[in-house]
């Protein structure tokens, strides 16, 4: 029988206080947790730096010292105390740089190997449920109708919301003390498939949401659920009365490389709460037999892009860093980051663009992964068909309006449309403040022509595969009419100094 003494007893009691405090509180550290549960080798190397030292330069050593008059003897270990701790100190550095470039790359030499890449011929047509709306614009429309003095704009994402394309805001505590005393007042939707200002306030007060604090945060009480995951921002849907909080989770499956220990990320499900504060988590399989997500976007955001980006490392990391065959990189237009959200005739995509690595801004491959399923599918574009990208797209829409002032307006959302199996960019035009939208460019990504359209009926017109007719609507017949006689007028008078001219001759 082992008897222990007091303070044993207070030593076992403290650190077991400190164990509850440190779970209770978990959520707090789950982003450096994370890291190491992400990046296993980190801590497997720091390990074998503590062997090393322990073997060969951390002996224990006999110290003398006096207590109370008399002498006595301890077993001490001199840290870095040896003419090796320089050295020893440097070996930490290398083996920390060595796991976090072997834990950085390992993801993409690997995911690979372990996704396919289903080959496809055609594009999918695109559906009248196209982006109109700029997110820019939609952040104004919806900033400039809210009318909650204590409250504002929380993180926007994108959604099918009845089936349209919305973006969604929710509204959040405004101040760090707010956040503690008050709830999320519900979310504010606009339509994304128009271009005039729409703006739908949803209020309802949420028991836990993001910004909330502390214990009614969103994150504190997801964590608390299912705990070693990572997360993408939330986004909303109201149904039935309901607004649903859906945030999609990505966990890790542990993978050995000549005894080397790595992770390799993958869709876990979706953490579904309700505005009373229940949180369900639904597997992938779950998520699609839903009701509730029903013509909606499961798939992860991020994953789709880490998908496409590992592409790049299919042929090994000599060729990546040398030899860049086959080698691809996503294009981005400034902060408008792939991949899109689109709605096509096959279901919702994510949609990334990629163009050869080196100096070309042409389409070399496209990927469209489902939004529900996670399926791949790679277009690759052959050699006789360029086909320009993003990037370049945008010069082709300034050059087109040499005349336009361009420190007033600026380019946003180059998104993908599909029509009669061509690419087209479709570039939002709109003022530096985002205060509306000027006009909708598609640029035929093969021929570089460039289409501009104003109106929605124009644009609608141009996606079924009819005519675009310039009608005047009511009021501008008339003017037409004046700006045609003027017209003729200015015609008659040079050709009267054109006679004249003649005649004198």
């Amino acid at each position: 029988m082992i008897i222990m003494d007091q303070d044993q007893i207070k030593k076992i009691i403290g650190i077991i206080i400190v164990v509850g405090v440190l779970y209770f509180f978990r959520p707090w550290f789950h982003g450096l947790i994370m890291y190491f549960y992400k990046n296993p080798a980190i801590l497997e190397l720091i390990a074998v730096w503590f062997v090393i030292y322990f073997l060969f330069f951390g002996k224990p050593k006999k110290k003398s010292e006096k207590r109370k008059g008399v002498e006595q003897e301890e077993l001490a270990v001199e840290t870095f105390q040896s003419p090796y701790g320089a050295l020893l100190g440097i070996l930490l550095i290398f083996f920390l740089i060595i796991g976090s470039f072997f834990s950085h790359y390992i993801v993409f030499l690997e995911l690979p190997h372990t996704l396919n890449y289903n080959g496809i011929k055609d594009l999918p047509g695109s559906t009248e449920n196209l982006r109109l709306m700029p997110i820019d614009t939609a952040h104004r429309y919806a900033r400039d109708s809210l009318q909650l003095a204590q409250y504002k704009l929380g993180t926007e994402n994108i959604v099918n919301l009845n089936s349209s394309l919305s973006w969604e805001f929710p509204l959040v505590p405004d101040g760090a003390l707010l956040q503690i005393l008050l709830k999320n007042k519900g979310i504010t939707v606009v339509d994304a498939t128009v271009q005039d200002k729409n703006t739908k306030i949803v209020e309802k007060e949420m028991e836990i949401g993001e910004k909330m604090q502390v214990f009614d945060n969103l994150y504190w009480n997801l964590f608390k659920k299912k705990y070693f995951v990572d997360v993408e921002d939330p986004y909303y849907l109201y149904k039935n009365e309901e607004i649903y909080t859906i945030v999609p989770a990505i966990s890790y499956d542990y993978k050995f490389y000549w005894g080397l220990l790595y992770t390799l990320p993958k869709f876990e499900g979706l953490y579904v709460a309700d505005s009373s504060g229940n949180i369900e988590f639904w597997s992938p399989e779950e998520a699609r037999e839903s009701d509730l997500l029903e013509g909606n976007r499961i798939f992860p955001e991020a994953l789709s892009r880490l998908y496409v980006e590992s592409y790049a490392f299919k042929k090994g990391l000599f060729n990546y860093l040398f030899i860049h065959q086959d080698q691809i990189k996503v294009q981005d237009l400034k902060r408008y980051q792939q991949p899109f959200l689109l709605d096509t005739k096959d279901g919702l995509k994510w949609f990334v663009s990629t163009e050869p690595y080196g100096e070309s801004h042409g389409v070399f491959k496209i990927f469209l992964t489902d939004a529900r399923t996670g399926k791949i599918d790679k277009l690759e574009i052959p050699l006789e068909k360029t086909l320009t990208g993003p990037i370049k797209a945008a010069d082709f829409v300034r050059k087109s309006n040499p005349k336009v002032d361009w420190t007033r307006f600026r380019f946003a959302e180059p998104l993908p449309f599909f029509k009669d199996d061509n690419l087209y960019w479709k570039i939002i035009v709109l003022p530096a403040d985002a205060a509306g939208i000027a006009y909708q460019a598609f640029v035929n990504a093969q021929t570089n022509e460039v289409i501009e359209l104003e109106k929605e009926k124009q644009i609608l017109e141009f996606i079924k595969g009819g005519e675009i007719e310039e009608k005047p609507e009511e009021g501008e017949e008339q003017n037409v009419v004046e700006q045609m006689r003027k017209k003729i007028a200015e015609i008659e008078e040079l050709l009267e100094k054109l006679q004249k001219n003649s005649t004198n001759k």
